[in-house]
Order: C-alpha cells, then structure tokens, then sequence
C-alpha cells in the first residue's frame, strides 16, 4: 500500500524547507528513485528498491520487461495506477514529472500535476496508494542505503541517504572502543539507536538507560556514581550508581546536555580513566562500559548545546547526528507499516496517506507511532484507515486546499456473453460497443481477442 521514493519537501504551514531545483546530473550526486512498495492486501513486508533515473523513468502499472531489465520504467501493482502513469525525464532546467494521462493524476506536493511539473529537490509525489520524494545521493550513500536495506541496524530499514550514512558510521563506531555522542530531535530514536550499538558492542552485558532531565540536580551525581551510608541526609545505606551497574555493557545517557556542569566534570573524569569514587567514599575501582550520550539540544550554528566542550569532544570526535522524520519522509511508509503490522495490520486510503506524508511531525517517529496507534483504534476493523481517523491537523493541505476525491474503484470488464449480445445489438460495429462500454477501442478489441470473438458474423 505504501511507496515512498526520497527526501524532504514543505510539509504543512509550520514548516517551510526551501526547495532547489535540481540540475539534471549534479557533479558526484546520482538521481534517485528510491522505492517501497506494500500491497494494500497482503500486510507483507514492503518491497523496497533503489532505482537510479539518470536516463529517465517510466512508473505504470504494466511496463515491458526490457525496459524494466534496462532500469528505464518500473511496474507498480497499483489497481490506481494507470498503465502508463507518469514519467521523470531530465531537461534542460533540471527533472521533470509528465502525466502520461493517468486516470487517477499524479501530485506533487499536494497539487495535481497538469500536463509537466518541474522537480525540486525533496519533492513529494504521489499517485495512487504509491508516494515518494525526489532526491539525489552520492555512491557512498546509495551503498550505505543497500546495506541498510540488506541488514538494517535498527527494527525498520532506511532508504534515507542521510541516516544510512548515519547508520554506516554507527557500525563501525560500535565495533570500536570508542564512545559515541547522538544529536538528534526528541522523537528521532536517539535511544533506539543507542540499543542497535549495544548489541554490536556489548550484547552480552546490560543496557543502562539514565534520563538527565528527569533527575533532580542534587542526586544526579549520586544516581550516577552511587554513594556509601551516611554520604548525604537521605544516604541510609549504600547504593550502587548505573556507572556500576552497566558495566561490562552500555549505559546510555539520554539529554546529556540537562546534567548539571559539576557532574559533567566528573563524568569527563571518569570517561578518561574508567574508575568509579562512589559520593562520600574515598576508594576507586575499576569498570568497563560503553558510553552512548544523547541531546536534542542544538545552537543555532549546528553545535551540541548545554555539554562541555571538553566532555563533547571526549565523546566523539564530532556528534552523530541522526536526521529528523521530516528530514527523511522517504522511510515514513514502512514505519507506518512497521506501526500496522504490529497492531494487527490495516490498509491506509490514499488521502490519509497523503495527509501523513505532507505532515511537518514536530515530534517526529515518536508521533507517528502515536497517531498511528491511535487512528487504529478509532477505524473500523474491516475498513482502511481514513482522513477522518487522523487529528485535525491532518485534515486539510497546505493553503486550506482539499484532498482529492477517493477514485472511482476499476469497472469490471464484460463478460464473453455480454460482449456477444453487444455485438449483435450493433451489429458488429466495434466503435458503437466501445462507446456504450464507454471504453476505448483498442481495450474492447484487446477483449475480443481474449474471447476468440470475430465482430465479423454479427455485421450480416
């Protein structure tokens, strides 16, 4: 049921991400169209496919084995799909997208293509159960894309350029010795990560997780290093830190940059040289742990903000930093599916798909997975996911534009019978069948032939 090809675009009126077209072949970046695909029936694992379009590409729901063999059209299973939908041709002024006449249109970014659109870099198009956004990549992220793909790091596998990267660097960050500092958006799967690096790293050992913002500034040095009896007033007997209780294993700090200063000198200590001083003891031991930091805290020049340069660097050389869903819409179908499949599995009609996809999500997988759960709930088992499921935010595009209307589902095709009492009604005559089946002559001659039916006999 889904689609998603790659990138970002201008969501709803929260947000706005200007848009560049894109020269036909950017030096070193590769025109992609990377796709994924879930029959709405089925409720299997979305097929998932990087196409490169540097010579153009045709999308229909039927397209010639060579051409498919040659990479320069792709068959989409999709009963809203016409034939031949659309086609993505590079011009002088950059790519474009061409209706070839679909029945049920195409869009971009929320408006209907007519005739031939010119794309920007992190379009977002959609036709039929189908979406996806336009996009470029280098040859390291495409083969950081098709290893994710391969082997995903985490539960759901990217096709986004920028987090298989990320992704990549995390691989082989965990196979170090070396500790690692995340940057990403509350609700972009900082810990989530976190646990993908511990089970390369430690997978024998605990996962610790510590919420700095959740503790209050007087026990955070305690909660991290533990203390002996009598170290404080409320110290009645010894406590073990979570320094000690990961070792041999990962302790993650999450919101690192909500810990108070004192305590982040201490952590830098301890980061240089691995030994523990419990508060209010005076003896050291040794422990062995990975350590995974992570904030959503950020200056507006792009730096880690509320973390000690020092502690920072001593982290990592530079932050990982894990992009926002906005920032990766492309991967926005199969963790709607992931979320789905989980709950029991349920289709999406086209609009609420196109109504998520447009969507700025401020809160980012953490929100989808909320809306989703929740659209769940209030959908009717034996019918798809709706419009009218999703919060009102959902309910209208950008500019206070409508969705489009649901299409018209497929007309049956005639039976033999049928087309034989048509044939003698008119007595042969092809055109006036095909006029009162309000179809086109080509298709009913295409049916004849299905039915070894000769309009000749019925002329007389």
């Amino acid at each position: 049921m889904y689609a998603i090809w790659v990138g970002t675009s201008s969501r709803h009126e929260s947000v706005t991400v200007p848009q560049t077209p894109l020269r036909p072949h950017p030096a070193g970046r590769v025109p992609l169209l990377l796709l994924v695909g879930d029959a709405a029936a089925g409720g299997a694992p979305p097929e998932r496919r990087v196409l490169r379009v540097a010579d153009g590409l045709e999308l229909g729901r039927r397209a010639e084995s060579s051409a498919i063999a040659a990479g320069h059209a792709v068959a989409l299973p999709d009963r809203l799909i016409s034939r031949l939908h659309c086609r993505l041709v590079s011009r002088a002024d950059g790519w474009h997208l061409e209706d070839a006449g679909s029945t049920n249109g195409c869009w971009i970014d929320g408006c209907r293509v007519q005739g031939s659109a010119r794309l920007s870099s992190g379009a977002l198009i959609l036709l039929g159960h189908h979406a996806g956004v336009f996009k470029t990549a280098t040859e390291a992220e495409i083969e950081a894309i098709e290893e994710d793909l391969a082997d995903p790091l985490v539960e759901v596998a990217t096709s986004s350029p920028a987090l298989a990267k990320t992704s990549r660097s995390l691989r082989r960050l965990a196979a170090s010795p070396n500790d690692i500092l995340l940057l990403g958006q509350t609700g972009a799967g900082k810990e989530v990560y976190a646990r993908a690096v511990h089970r390369i790293a430690r997978p024998n050992g605990p996962f610790v997780a510590l919420n700095c913002a959740a503790i209050p500034r007087e026990l955070a040095e305690s909660e991290l290093f533990g203390h002996v009896k009598g170290a404080h007033s409320t110290a009645q007997q010894r406590k073990q830190g979570l320094v000690d209780a990961a070792d041999g294993g990962t302790l993650f700090l999450d919101e690192i940059g909500d810990m108070p200063p004192e305590v982040q000198s201490k952590l830098l200590r301890f980061l240089q040289n691995r030994q523990v001083t419990p508060l209010g003891s005076t003896t050291t031991h040794q422990v062995d742990i990975k350590v995974v930091a992570a904030t959503s805290r950020q200056s507006p020049h792009g730096e880690v903000d509320g973390v000690r340069a020092d502690l920072a660097a001593r982290l990592g050389a530079q932050p990982v930093r894990l992009p926002s869903l906005s920032e990766r819409i492309e991967d926005l179908g199969a963790l709607t599916h992931h979320f789905l499949r989980r709950l029991g599995r349920r289709a999406l009609t086209p609009a609420a798909l196109q109504a998520l996809c447009l969507y700025a999500w401020p809160r980012n997988v953490r929100e989808l997975e909320k809306i989703i759960s929740e659209a769940y709930a209030l959908s009717d088992p034996n019918e798809p996911i709706g419009l009218e499921h999703l919060p009102p935010a959902f309910q209208q595009l950008p500019g206070g534009r409508s969705y489009p209307s649901p299409p018209e589902p497929p007309r049956p095709k005639p039976s033999r019978a049928e087309l034989e009492a048509l044939l003698r009604q008119h007595k042969g005559n092809v055109s006036a069948v095909a006029r009162a089946l309000d179809r086109q002559w080509a298709v009913v001659w295409r049916w004849l032939g299905k039915h070894a039916l000769d309009p000749k006999p019925y002329r007389s």
